[in-house]
């Protein structure tokens, strides 16, 4: 893996489908108010690289990555039909959750 491929190394960033929503986007609590952030997760190009990136469970993070919705940390169960973009190979449980580590 090169310095521009690493998963700390910002380019990746400008590649996301998300990178022109604004931040209230990307970071949002509610799956309301992330859905543009959630459908453009379906068509990313480095979804993985996000994944990797933000480290959702081990950063309390909050916001959508990898086609998830995060608070604190945890996936939020969605109402809506978004599916975590089939190239991102994530584990979890059968609800499609990753544990937190303990």
């Amino acid at each position: 893996m090169t310095v521009s491929e690493s998963p700390a190394s910002p380019r990746w960033r400008t590649a996301a489908a998300c990178a022109g929503l604004p931040p209230q986007i990307i970071f949002a609590r509610r799956e309301a108010e992330a859905r543009p952030a959630l459908e453009a997760c379906r068509r990313c190009p480095v979804a993985r690289r996000c994944e990797e990136s933000v480290a959702p469970a081990e950063s309390y993070f909050d916001g959508v990555s990898a086609g998830r919705l995060w608070r604190n940390g945890r996936l939020v169960r969605l109402h809506g039909h978004y599916v975590a973009p089939s190239h991102v190979a994530l584990g979890g449980d059968a609800s499609g959750g990753l544990a937190r580590p303990a």
